[in-house]
Parts: C-alpha cells; sequence; structure tokens
C-alpha cells in the first residue's frame, strides 16, 4: 500500500525524449533544403539557358523602332500567355463535369481546383513578366532584342513545369515558378540598375 501511494506522488519520468527542433544548416531546416536548392538550380539553369543560347543564336531585327519594339513584345506575349488561356479552355470543359464540385464550390485539390489556381498564378506572373519585357525592349539595343525572346522562353517553360508539377510534384511545381518568377525579377533588377543609377549590364 505504502509503494502505491509514493508511486502516486512520484512524477514520472518521461520515457521518450525530448521533440527537439531540426537541425538547421546556414539557418535553414531539414524541410526548406531541398526548396532552397531549387532555388538555386533555378538560377544556375535560368543562367546556362540564357548564356548558352546567346552564344549559339546571334538573331537581331533589321529594324529597332518603337513600333519594331512593341510588335515584338505583344509577339512574346502571346506565347506566354498560351499556357494561361489554354488553362481557360480546360477549365471550362472541366466545370460541366459534376463531380469536380461540392456544392458550388470546385472539389479541394480536383482537377478543376488545381487548373483554376494554375490560371490564377499565370496571369499574376505574366503581369510582372509583361511589364519586365516591355521596360526591358525600350533600353536594349537592336543587337539584344533577342533577350527578350529568350526571357519569353524561360517563362513559356517554367509555367509548363508548373502546370505539371501542380498535378503531380511539388519540387517540379516549385521549379517551374522559380523558372518563371525569378528570371522576371533579373530583369527588374536590371531595369532599376539602369533607370535610377544608370549601371548597364550587357545583355
Amino acid at each position: 500500500m505504502q509503494r502505491t501511494v509514493e508511486q502516486r506522488h512520484t512524477p514520472k519520468r518521461r520515457t521518450s525524449a525530448r521533440r527537439h527542433p531540426p537541425a538547421k544548416v546556414f539557418g535553414f531546416t531539414a524541410r526548406q533544403r531541398p526548396f532552397i536548392i531549387v532555388l538555386v538550380a533555378n538560377w544556375i539553369f535560368s543562367i546556362a539557358f540564357f548564356l548558352g543560347m546567346k552564344l549559339v543564336w546571334h538573331w537581331q531585327p533589321e529594324d529597332w523602332g518603337i513600333a519594331d519594339r512593341i510588335a515584338l513584345v505583344l509577339k512574346d506575349a502571346v506565347f506566354a500567355l498560351l499556357p494561361g488561356v489554354i488553362g481557360i479552355c480546360i477549365v471550362a470543359a472541366q466545370r460541366m463535369n459534376p463531380k469536380m464540385w461540392v456544392g458550388h464550390v470546385a472539389k479541394p485539390n480536383s482537377a478543376l481546383d488545381i487548373n483554376t489556381r494554375f490560371i490564377s498564378n499565370t496571369f499574376e506572373q505574366f503581369a510582372a513578366y509583361f511589364v519586365a519585357n516591355a521596360g526591358l525592349s525600350l533600353y536594349c539595343p537592336a543587337e539584344e532584342a533577342r533577350s527578350l525572346i529568350l526571357l519569353t522562353t524561360l517563362f513559356l517553360l517554367g509555367r509548363i513545369l508548373f502546370w505539371i508539377g501542380y498535378h503531380r510534384n511539388p519540387y517540379l511545381r516549385a521549379f517551374g515558378f522559380g523558372l518563371t518568377f525569378y528570371p522576371t525579377v533579373g530583369v527588374y533588377i536590371w531595369l532599376v540598375l539602369f533607370m535610377v543609377f544608370g549601371i548597364r549590364i550587357p545583355l
């Protein structure tokens, strides 16, 4: 009886060790590191693609007036927005399927839900891309005009990988997002350096 009372009043030792927070390397947890790797891969791939294509492809327009610049920006925009337009067509067809709905709302994580979010994200990304491409066309000379087409190619490739990844693999989705977004960020940095500080980096 005495032993039973002592057991009641004696605090129980925890048999399981306390859960320690995940170890950090350079301030990043194990869960964050894959996405940091994807981020670095985005920059490496984008720069390698851009510089590699500049070495093997030497196109430049015959005329490079204001009308020619606007025309190239609009032509690029048509191709860049193709995934979004195709996505709208697919969603329009999927809306006719009652299995895709819960009441009046798209079923969470269904193909309809994912494609709808993809369209929204694509148009958000396109707005930033379009302004960046238009700004770049104002300041780059004719011999650098192919940079607009290369950036559009990266944007289009990124959208395709992002769309596939949204349905299949989060890492592929992250890579596609970065391939769309970070080249645009690079253009904004280029524009700010030139417009504000007068620093012009050759493209």
